[in-house]
Protein backbone atom coordinates (compact mmCIF):
# COMPACT_ATOMS: atom_id res chain seq x y z
CA UNK A 1 0.00 0.00 0.00
CA UNK A 2 1.42 3.39 -1.19
CA UNK A 3 0.96 6.52 1.17
CA UNK A 4 -2.16 8.56 0.35
CA UNK A 5 -0.44 11.74 -0.85
CA UNK A 6 -3.50 13.71 -1.39
CA UNK A 7 -5.13 13.56 1.81
CA UNK A 8 -1.69 14.17 3.04
CA UNK A 9 -1.57 17.35 1.27
CA UNK A 10 -5.33 18.25 2.23
CA UNK A 11 -4.50 17.94 5.80
CA UNK A 12 -1.61 20.12 5.86
CA UNK A 13 -3.30 22.75 3.55
CA UNK A 14 -6.44 22.63 6.85
CA UNK A 15 -3.65 23.22 8.72
CA UNK A 16 -2.07 25.96 7.32
CA UNK A 17 1.36 23.55 7.76
CA UNK A 18 4.21 23.00 4.84
CA UNK A 19 5.35 19.35 5.02
CA UNK A 20 8.90 20.77 6.09
CA UNK A 21 7.23 22.94 9.05
CA UNK A 22 5.85 19.60 10.15
CA UNK A 23 8.48 17.54 9.40
CA UNK A 24 10.56 20.41 11.79
CA UNK A 25 7.69 19.93 14.57
CA UNK A 26 8.47 15.71 14.42
CA UNK A 27 11.62 16.22 14.73
CA UNK A 28 11.83 14.85 11.07
CA UNK A 29 14.12 15.98 8.47
CA UNK A 30 13.48 17.01 4.92
CA UNK A 31 14.57 14.32 2.89
CA UNK A 32 13.47 11.48 5.53
CA UNK A 33 9.92 12.84 4.92
CA UNK A 34 9.86 13.04 0.98
CA UNK A 35 10.89 9.23 1.72
CA UNK A 36 7.85 8.35 3.93
CA UNK A 37 5.48 9.46 1.65
CA UNK A 38 6.89 7.96 -1.66
CA UNK A 39 6.47 4.89 0.56
CA UNK A 40 10.25 4.35 0.67
CA UNK A 41 10.40 5.40 4.44
CA UNK A 42 8.53 3.51 7.38
CA UNK A 43 6.60 5.24 9.72
CA UNK A 44 7.33 5.05 13.44
CA UNK A 45 4.66 4.69 15.69
CA UNK A 46 5.83 7.30 17.44
CA UNK A 47 5.89 9.93 14.86
CA UNK A 48 2.17 8.22 13.53
CA UNK A 49 0.80 9.66 17.51
CA UNK A 50 2.30 13.00 16.93
CA UNK A 51 1.49 13.45 13.46
CA UNK A 52 -2.59 12.37 14.09
CA UNK A 53 -2.26 14.96 17.39
CA UNK A 54 -0.97 17.60 15.16
CA UNK A 55 -3.49 16.76 12.10
CA UNK A 56 -6.62 16.52 14.35
CA UNK A 57 -7.10 12.46 13.47
CA UNK A 58 -6.99 9.20 14.67
CA UNK A 59 -3.21 7.24 15.01
CA UNK A 60 -5.20 4.60 12.71
CA UNK A 61 -6.31 7.15 9.92
CA UNK A 62 -2.63 8.20 10.08
CA UNK A 63 -1.18 5.29 9.94
CA UNK A 64 -3.78 3.37 6.67
CA UNK A 65 -3.66 7.10 4.98
CA UNK A 66 0.48 6.48 5.17
CA UNK A 67 0.21 3.10 3.97
CA UNK A 68 0.55 0.78 7.34
CA UNK A 69 -2.03 -1.88 7.56
CA UNK A 70 -3.22 -1.41 11.44
CA UNK A 71 -5.00 -4.78 12.06
CA UNK A 72 -2.84 -7.17 10.41
CA UNK A 73 -5.74 -8.45 8.06
CA UNK A 74 -6.01 -7.67 4.43
CA UNK A 75 -9.09 -7.58 2.76
CA UNK A 76 -10.40 -11.04 1.71
CA UNK A 77 -8.44 -12.82 4.54
CA UNK A 78 -10.09 -15.34 6.52
CA UNK A 79 -10.88 -14.06 10.10
CA UNK A 80 -11.03 -17.09 11.81
CA UNK A 81 -10.57 -16.62 15.60
CA UNK A 82 -6.65 -17.14 17.33
CA UNK A 83 -6.78 -16.88 20.52
CA UNK A 84 -3.57 -15.05 22.40
CA UNK A 85 -2.88 -14.80 26.09
CA UNK A 86 -3.26 -11.23 27.62
CA UNK A 87 0.25 -10.55 28.73
CA UNK A 88 -0.11 -7.27 30.42
CA UNK A 89 -0.73 -3.37 29.70
CA UNK A 90 1.33 -0.51 28.54
CA UNK A 91 2.17 2.98 30.51
CA UNK A 92 2.30 6.46 29.21
CA UNK A 93 6.34 5.69 29.16
CA UNK A 94 5.93 2.72 26.82
CA UNK A 95 6.54 0.36 29.67
CA UNK A 96 5.35 -3.00 30.26
CA UNK A 97 3.38 -4.02 33.15
CA UNK A 98 2.79 -7.69 32.98
CA UNK A 99 -0.01 -9.49 34.39
CA UNK A 100 0.55 -11.23 37.79
CA UNK A 101 3.09 -14.05 38.19
CA UNK A 102 0.78 -17.71 38.59
CA UNK A 103 -2.37 -15.40 37.71
CA UNK A 104 -4.39 -17.55 34.77
CA UNK A 105 -3.60 -15.33 31.65
CA UNK A 106 -6.76 -13.56 29.90
CA UNK A 107 -7.20 -14.81 26.32
CA UNK A 108 -7.81 -12.03 23.53
CA UNK A 109 -9.16 -13.05 20.32
CA UNK A 110 -7.51 -10.77 17.47
CA UNK A 111 -8.94 -12.70 14.50
CA UNK A 112 -5.19 -13.45 12.23
CA UNK A 113 -3.12 -16.02 12.90
CA UNK A 114 0.48 -14.86 13.77
CA UNK A 115 3.28 -16.82 14.78
CA UNK A 116 3.36 -19.00 17.35
CA UNK A 117 4.03 -18.00 20.60
CA UNK A 118 2.95 -14.38 20.11
CA UNK A 119 1.36 -12.79 22.68
CA UNK A 120 -0.94 -9.39 23.31
CA UNK A 121 -0.48 -6.13 25.11
CA UNK A 122 -2.92 -3.24 25.79
CA UNK A 123 -2.06 0.64 26.16
CA UNK A 124 -3.52 1.73 29.14
CA UNK A 125 -3.18 5.35 28.99
CA UNK A 126 -6.40 7.45 29.55
CA UNK A 127 -5.66 11.50 30.29
CA UNK A 128 -1.52 11.48 29.52
CA UNK A 129 -0.01 12.29 26.38
CA UNK A 130 -0.17 8.93 25.26
CA UNK A 131 -4.17 9.24 25.77
CA UNK A 132 -4.44 8.89 21.78
CA UNK A 133 -3.58 5.83 21.97
CA UNK A 134 -5.21 4.33 24.97
CA UNK A 135 -7.11 0.56 24.35
CA UNK A 136 -5.32 -0.02 21.14
CA UNK A 137 -4.02 -3.89 21.54
CA UNK A 138 -0.66 -4.53 20.57
CA UNK A 139 0.57 -7.74 19.29
CA UNK A 140 4.35 -9.14 19.49
CA UNK A 141 6.12 -12.20 18.18
CA UNK A 142 8.20 -15.28 19.94
CA UNK A 143 10.47 -13.93 21.81
CA UNK A 144 13.64 -13.88 20.28
CA UNK A 145 17.77 -13.37 21.51
CA UNK A 146 19.71 -10.49 20.34
CA UNK A 147 20.49 -10.06 16.74
CA UNK A 148 20.48 -8.07 14.05
CA UNK A 149 17.32 -8.29 12.64
CA UNK A 150 16.44 -6.20 16.17
CA UNK A 151 18.40 -2.99 14.70
CA UNK A 152 15.96 -0.60 13.39
CA UNK A 153 12.40 -2.66 14.42
CA UNK A 154 9.85 -1.63 16.80
CA UNK A 155 9.88 -4.43 19.38
CA UNK A 156 8.91 -5.18 22.85
CA UNK A 157 12.35 -5.33 24.77
CA UNK A 158 13.68 -7.33 27.91
CA UNK A 159 16.80 -5.48 29.21
CA UNK A 160 18.94 -7.44 31.26
CA UNK A 161 17.91 -4.77 33.88
CA UNK A 162 14.93 -6.37 34.09
CA UNK A 163 12.72 -3.96 32.33
CA UNK A 164 10.57 -4.46 29.81
CA UNK A 165 9.46 -1.95 27.27
CA UNK A 166 8.51 -0.94 23.43
CA UNK A 167 10.74 0.42 21.85
CA UNK A 168 12.61 0.87 18.67
CA UNK A 169 15.97 -0.45 19.06
CA UNK A 170 19.36 0.77 17.59
CA UNK A 171 23.17 -0.21 17.65
CA UNK A 172 24.52 0.85 20.97
CA UNK A 173 27.74 2.97 21.51
CA UNK A 174 29.58 0.58 23.96
CA UNK A 175 30.21 -3.19 23.24
CA UNK A 176 27.15 -5.43 24.35
CA UNK A 177 24.47 -2.48 24.48
CA UNK A 178 22.23 -0.98 22.47
CA UNK A 179 20.32 2.40 21.62
CA UNK A 180 16.37 2.28 22.82
CA UNK A 181 14.38 4.87 21.19
CA UNK A 182 11.54 5.47 22.76
CA UNK A 183 8.03 5.36 21.26
CA UNK A 184 6.19 8.59 21.42
CA UNK A 185 8.14 10.07 24.13
CA UNK A 186 11.69 12.49 24.11
CA UNK A 187 13.53 9.38 25.54
CA UNK A 188 16.64 7.41 24.75
CA UNK A 189 18.19 4.86 26.72
CA UNK A 190 21.84 2.86 26.77
CA UNK A 191 20.55 -0.71 27.51
CA UNK A 192 22.22 -4.72 27.56
CA UNK A 193 18.99 -6.56 25.61
CA UNK A 194 18.20 -9.79 26.86
CA UNK A 195 15.34 -10.67 24.46
CA UNK A 196 13.29 -8.37 22.02
CA UNK A 197 9.74 -9.58 20.53
CA UNK A 198 8.95 -7.88 17.23
CA UNK A 199 6.00 -6.09 16.78
CA UNK A 200 4.01 -7.72 14.54
CA UNK A 201 0.38 -5.33 14.18
CA UNK A 202 -1.32 -2.81 16.60
CA UNK A 203 -5.12 -2.37 16.10
CA UNK A 204 -7.76 -1.12 17.92
CA UNK A 205 -9.47 -2.78 20.62
CA UNK A 206 -13.10 -3.88 19.68
CA UNK A 207 -16.09 -3.49 21.66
Amino acid sequence: MKPDVDWFRRKLEEHRLSQSGLGRMLGIDKSTMSLMLAGKRKLSLAHAADMARLLGVTVSEVMERMGVRTDGIKAGDATSPHMLPFEGWIDDSARVQTEGNGKRKRMIDIGVNVEPGSTALQWRTPQTKMDILDGWIVVSGARREPDDRMIGRGCVVGTKSGEVMLRTIRRGYTPGSHTLLGLGIPESTEAEVEWYAPILLMKPATA
